[in-house]
């Protein structure tokens, strides 16, 4: 095995794309995965829509488990801006996933109120 370590930033070429991710054959020879959540900052629908047989991309490196499996991210490198309060990252305008839910749910819970009052007043 190489002198691969987590956080290193490696470049390798895409060998084969799968619905969950893209597998990287790094230039250390080692294969390494990057999920499809780790693509890109934005939500990606299909790893065909980012990425290609044959690219060449620069990742870091998320972890390597005992068995050797790699974990890549190329979401990782973009995503370098300063932590905000709560360990948040800023997205430069974009909510991120937890904003969104709690907007959700606050807008799904205000819905049900007033269908209940909208019940209860019609009895």
């Amino acid at each position: 095995m190489s002198q691969l370590a987590e956080g290193a930033v490696v470049s390798g070429e895409v060998v084969a794309i799968k619905p969950f991710g893209a597998f990287v054959k790094l230039e250390s020879g080692e294969t390494g995965l990057i999920h499809i959540s780790q693509i890109s900052a934005k939500f990606v629908e299909k790893v065909e829509d980012e990425l290609s047989m044959g690219d060449t991309v620069k990742a870091k490196v998320l972890s390597i488990d005992p068995s050797g499996k790699i974990s890549l991210s190329i979401k990782a490198l973009s995503d370098d801006r300063p932590r905000g309060p709560r360990g948040r990252r800023g997205r430069g305008g974009a909510p991120d996933f937890e904003d969104m839910m709690k907007k959700w749910m606050k807008s799904s819970e205000e819905r049900l109120s007033a269908l209940a009052a909208k019940q209860k007043k019609g009895r």
